[in-house]
């Protein structure tokens, strides 16, 4: 019998191996998330995702070459959750009702993790900045708001569907932003707020019924 693996099980091992690297990464962006939700970005080192998941800084430094990388995968990380969340309601077959699903699973996103949405829109200081290639893909969650957005406009103003995404993701994106540092008030509610901003928008670009 030859001593020769076969490309089966070559196979076999390759596909494991890529699991575990997976599972890996998985378990490192969660500890990095979890310690930035607990203890705050300025106890985001390298030494303290190590700790948390019982492993060597080597680790770290295998999948993602350092801090910066680590935080650049999660970065990307934390906007394909977001996509996952807009995709959810690719079944919905009326476009307007599925851009009001898509906006409220924005906020509901960024209420129900606060850390990652820090992450998303620079708010981790100035020690470190998404590079272009990473907001580009970014971009792509907006791209699924956008295809929807254009399916609500009438024809001729499809080619606005751009423009119209950038002002409801100005208006989603300002109104989450302070209801998560705070800035809102007791006596002002939150949800209410930011259904109010986001109609208003859709309503001057034609958005809604």
């Amino acid at each position: 019998m030859s001593s020769v693996p076969s490309k089966r099980l070559l196979s076999d091992i390759r596909a494991a191996r890529a699991t575990m690297e997976a599972d890996t990464r998985a378990a490192l962006l969660g500890a990095a998330a979890t310690v930035l939700r607990e203890e705050g970005p300025s106890v985001l080192t390298v030494r303290r995702v190590a700790d948390a998941v019982n492993a060597s800084t080597k680790m770290i430094y295998t999948h993602f070459g350092g801090k910066d990388g680590l935080l650049d995968a999660l970065y990307l990380h934390s906007f394909a959750g977001l996509t996952r969340e807009f995709q959810a309601y690719s079944g919905v077959l009326d476009p307007v009702l599925r851009l009001d699903n898509m906006v409220m699973a924005y906020r509901a996103f960024a209420l129900s993790e606060p850390a990652l949405y820090n992450v998303m829109f620079g708010d981790l200081g100035r020690a470190w900045e998404a590079p272009p290639k990473s907001r580009r893909q970014a971009w792509r969650s907006f791209e699924t708001v956008r295809d929807v957005v254009r399916l609500c406009l009438p024809p001729a103003r499809s080619s606005e569907a751009g423009r119209s995404t950038y002002l409801l993701w100005a208006a989603m994106h300002g109104v989450v932003s302070l209801e998560l540092r705070k800035l809102l008030g007791s006596a002002v509610d939150g949800e209410e707020l930011y259904r109010l901003a986001v109609d208003a928008v859709r309503e001057a670009q034609g958005l809604k019924r």
